[in-house]
């Protein structure tokens, strides 16, 4: 017997209410109607697609140097800027050595965004890794895992950073990269404790719970259980930790910089990681009294991804809530 047309769109409209009823679905739904969440995302892929096309967005090379046209003012100061056709030719200005602002902004967005990511990946790793081992297997191990956080943890981030920058700047290693590979290291060294301390957490709360026993009682092997029922219940925290690692990195590869051991410049035209907002917020300070737009641009830039992730963060940690039924 032929199925009615009703039967048929009641059919999929109970299809479409269960897909929509998901745990990711219903997240999504609610961070994109969180505004300051749905602003930071678009700051976000801003950023992202300015470091992927620097080369096409970049007015100048952000290396060229020319003394005659050192410390230009921004477009809205009406001397000192040669104008071509009417338009300005150094939009934000130049710093001491005649190079462009803008340029120069543009090409180190590229910095910042992977200086971003990649300790964070290597955070992730580490630190989910640990955390579901010691929090799933107890005893011994887990005082034995516990034990070497704590250790890690005790000691000063910051001078921990400085001291092993100092140490290794003027080797092959450190100056590997422009010194980008040393920075990516040291951040990850002492970042990956809180992220296994968190998933641990997480993991202790979920492996007594009622699907838990149950794959145990059905003879489900241990590495089952951790990777198909535990490790998916602990995305939540585990996005929401990622929303707020990415910026402190590159505030604190900004920091190592300001402090003269961070990223070194590059004066190599061929080079696609010339700077990053780091060296120029230093370079800036160096020149505050002659030309503080060198100072404003770096840091208005650093401020903006710092509160867009910061809003992505808040407006996951409320999307991912399972108490949220909005």
């Amino acid at each position: 017997m032929a199925t009615s047309a009703p039967a048929v769109k009641q059919r999929a409209f109970d299809q479409t209410e269960r897909r929509q009823r998901t745990l990711w679905g219903d997240a999504w739904r609610r961070l994109t109607r969180n505004k300051a969440a749905v602003v930071g995302l678009v700051v976000i892929v801003m950023f992202v697609l300015v470091a992927i096309f620097a080369p096409l967005l970049a007015p100048h090379n952000p290396v060229l140097q020319t003394n005659s046209n050192s410390l230009r003012p921004p477009m809205w100061v009406d001397t000192g800027n040669p104008r071509t056709t009417g338009v300005p030719e150094h939009v934000l200005g130049t710093d001491t050595l005649g190079r462009d602002t803008l340029s120069k902004l543009i090409y180190a967005a590229r910095v910042s965004m992977i200086v971003g990511l990649v300790p964070t990946i290597f955070v992730t790793l580490v630190g989910v890794t640990i955390g579901l081992i010691s929090g799933f297997a107890g005893g011994w191990v887990d005082n034995l895992m516990m034990r070497s956080v704590e250790i890690v943890s005790s000691f000063p981030d910051l001078l921990f950073l400085i001291t092993l920058n100092v140490a290794l700047r003027d080797t092959v290693f450190g100056r590997t990269a422009n010194g980008l590979l040393l920075i990516f290291v040291a951040l990850a060294l002492v970042s990956w404790t809180g992220m296994a301390r968190l998933v641990r957490g997480q993991v202790l709360s979920l492996k007594q719970k009622e699907f838990v026993e149950a794959a145990r009682a059905v003879g489900a092997p241990r590495w089952q259980i951790v990777l198909k029922h535990l490790l998916p219940n602990t995305f939540a925290p585990i996005i929401v930790s990622i929303s707020f690692l990415i910026p402190g990195f590159i505030l604190g590869e900004s920091v190592l910089t300001f402090l003269a051991v961070g990223m070194r410049p590059s004066v190599d035209p061929t080079n696609q990681f010339p700077t990053s907002w780091g060296v120029m917020v230093q370079e800036g300070y160096n020149q505050l009294s002659s030309g503080p737009w060198m100072l404003l641009f770096p840091v208005l830039c650093i401020a903006a991804v710092m509160l867009a992730f910061t809003f992505i963060g808040d407006g996951l940690r409320d999307a991912l809530d399972p108490r949220e039924t909005k």
